[in-house]
């Protein structure tokens, strides 16, 4: 029977040694709850060796009775040490340190259990509490004995209640992970105490944290292989649950705003590789002040520093010596390039009550002028822009319901007729309560938020309706240009809808233009195409927006069924800055040369009017003409400019 025993320990000891070359050589290091799991190891491959010496000892005769009294009082004192350091690695996975600041009282509770242990086990040598060795290596058993196993089980009982309590209604998935631990061993004691001789105790506990590293977080997942720290996924899943159970956060946020501009000059992998010196520049400095921290990398250059409590104090400092450090030591292979690095400071929930306003702070962050200081989150927070992307959801809602949209449109000149024969309509939105929104604060969150086809809709059909009016006909315009955003683009039913518009309010399709952006046409093509075919054939033409600057070729141009190519402001720019004469001019004589229409946008001076017209473009939209008017001073504006 002895041997039965020792092998359920031998299994253990194997899986723990998998444990420790899988797990340790791979995860991120340094934290609390790595820091438990390896205890947990270290006590549970004790244990085990000390369990299979017990057993080897019970069979020789030459072991004194005072090494067996020992190795039997070591093996129990980690067997009983074990399940304190399970709670407690429950509430590093989970994070709820704060819990036991606020529950002081029950905290010292859950801890007299052992309190009491660890006297009766230094007694047990002076006097038999426990147990003592017999004849013939017999354990003779006493109330100290049986303790240890009430304490065992008391803080496994613990464990679940405070999984129950705490976790599962904040995060079930990782409730259910945790609590399969406490189930094995359980069944594992219960087995112990029925088959009398398979104390397989050890080898429960061996397979629970196994269990535990290979389903709670897998290492590739949870670990960005670049940079060695946790990954945007674990930096969401855990600031979603700090913020649902309350939990007071300092954060230090930091940001390589010029990221996106040095990948271009020295390309990817460059840039790769110089995540890894960040990061350990990073790790250097929270070394330093032997800080206890969780370091998340969010992607482009994007990475966050959670502070445990004891430095908050020394929040501010850290942060800027961070900052200055990178600035100082990190450089690209490019001459005189320097990274421009924000650094945020975030207190939590004083500055940042939510997980969805944090996101929305690190992307804003991009955009602070820091002027090499570390920022605090209220300079951002409290600014009228943020408080209007936080609640623009509402916003949009209600500008919906109570048409709070309206639809502008800005005329375009036709350089061959010299007249006004098309206009651009623009969405505007003016709310009660924060006035005139810009189309680019709210355009985005609602693309994100689905409510861009509302939006969308609402466009087609007011335009739609304009253009079915007898006042529109006697303008003398020959057709509305109207935008389509990307996420409009992807629908499968776009097409229906336009044509179904049309057909409903009796409007001929050759007086409607639709626009795509350039960046659409690099999302799926399928759908895009699909959709553009179905309405060009249909006999809607169709416009390329903001060309110069996207992501399309000239191949990928010539395979869609455009109509008009809009060269975008940057354009207009580089012929201010003259030179550029000759890049321009072919471009135009190219695009014309594939049968397409050039339409320059931005123009804002007469002198780039005639420039432009010098060079071969068809249409020009811009201030110089008209800002976007309403629908009333729209149809005044080409009044006035009729011919007599």
């Amino acid at each position: 029977m002895s041997t039965d025993i020792a092998t359920y320990d031998y299994c253990a000891i194997v899986l723990l040694f998998i444990v420790v070359i899988y797990n340790f050589r791979r995860s991120v290091h340094g934290t609390y709850r790595a820091k438990i799991m390896t205890l947990i190891v270290v006590c549970t491959i004790a244990a085990s060796v000390c369990d299979a010496t017990r057993v080897r000892f019970a069979g020789l005769d030459g072991v004194s009775d005072f090494r067996f009294l020992n190795i039997n009082a070591i093996y129990l004192l980690l067997l009983t040490i074990i399940p304190p350091l399970f709670l407690l690695y429950i509430i590093a996975a989970t994070d709820m340190w704060h819990k036991l600041e606020k529950f002081k009282a029950g905290t010292v509770i859950c801890a007299i259990p052992m309190m009491i242990y660890i006297p009766v086990f230094v007694i047990n040598y002076f006097y038999p509490v426990a147990f003592e060795v017999g004849p013939g290596k017999m354990l003779i058993k006493h109330w100290g004995y049986y303790y240890s196993y009430v304490t065992f089980l008391l803080y496994i009982f613990i464990s679940a209640l405070f999984i129950r309590m705490y976790v599962r209604p904040v995060d079930k998935r990782r409730a259910h992970i945790l609590t399969v631990p406490v189930v094995i061993v359980l069944v594992g004691m219960i087995i112990s105490m029925i088959a009398y001789g398979h104390n397989i105790i050890c080898f429960t506990i061996s397979l629970c944290i196994l269990l535990l590293i290979l389903i709670n977080k897998r290492v590739e997942d949870s670990v960005d292989m670049a940079t060695g720290m946790h990954t945007y996924k674990v930096f969401a899943e855990d600031m979603n649950t700090n913020f649902k159970t309350g939990k007071q956060m300092e954060i230090i946020l930091l940001n390589i705003v010029n990221f996106q501009y040095a990948l271009r000059i020295v390309g990817y992998d460059s840039m790769l590789g110089m995540m890894a010196p960040m990061s350990s520049e990073i790790l250097r400095i929270m070394k330093r002040y032997h800080a206890q921290f969780m370091c998340y990398y969010n992607g482009d250059g994007k990475f966050a520093i959670e502070l445990s409590r004891k430095h908050f104090d020394f929040a501010h400092e850290i942060a800027e010596e961070i900052a200055r450090s990178i600035r100082q030591n990190i450089r690209l292979e490019v001459a005189d390039f320097e990274l421009d690095i924000n650094t945020c400071l975030v207190n939590c929930p004083s500055d940042i009550s939510d997980v969805d306003s944090l996101f929305m702070l690190i992307t804003d962050l991009d955009l602070a002028d820091n002027e090499r200081r570390v920022l605090s989150a209220s300079s951002i927070t409290d600014t009228k822009e943020f408080k209007m992307k936080k609640e623009m959801a509402t916003i949009i809602d209600r500008a919906l319901t109570n048409h709070y949209f309206s639809v502008f449109y800005q005329p375009i000149y036709d350089t061959k007729t010299k007249s006004f024969n098309s206009a651009e309509a623009l969405i505007r939105l003016r709310d009660p309560k924060y006035g005139y929104i810009s189309p680019t604060l709210f355009i985005p969150l609602a693309e994100k938020s689905g409510a861009i086809h509302a939006i969308g809709s609402f466009v087609l059909e007011e335009v739609i309706k304009f253009i079915a009016t007898p006042e529109f006909n006697d303008l003398g315009v020959d057709y509305i240009e109207i935008n389509l955003s990307v996420m409009q683009c992807l629908r499968s039913d776009l097409a229906d809808e336009i044509i179904s518009l049309a057909r409903k309010y009796r409007v001929a399709p050759a007086r409607i233009n639709l626009e795509i952006t350039e960046t659409a046409s690099g999302y799926s093509q399928s759908k895009l195409y699909s959709n553009i075919m179905a309405l060009s054939e249909y006999g809607f033409s169709i416009s390329l927006d903001d060309f110069g600057t996207g992501y399309s070729n000239l191949m990928r141009i010539a395979s869609l069924p455009l109509d008009i190519v809009k060269l975008d402001r940057v354009f207009v720019l580089m012929e201010e800055e003259g030179g550029n004469h000759v890049i321009i001019r072919n471009l135009i004589e190219m695009l014309k040369n594939m049968k397409l229409k050039v339409l320059v946008e931005g123009v804002e001076t007469e002198e780039m009017v005639d420039s432009f017209i010098g060079l071969g473009a068809d249409e020009i939209q811009g201030f110089y003409f008209s800002r976007p008017l309403t629908k009333t001073a729209y149809i005044r504006f080409l009044k006035e400019k009729k011919p007599a």
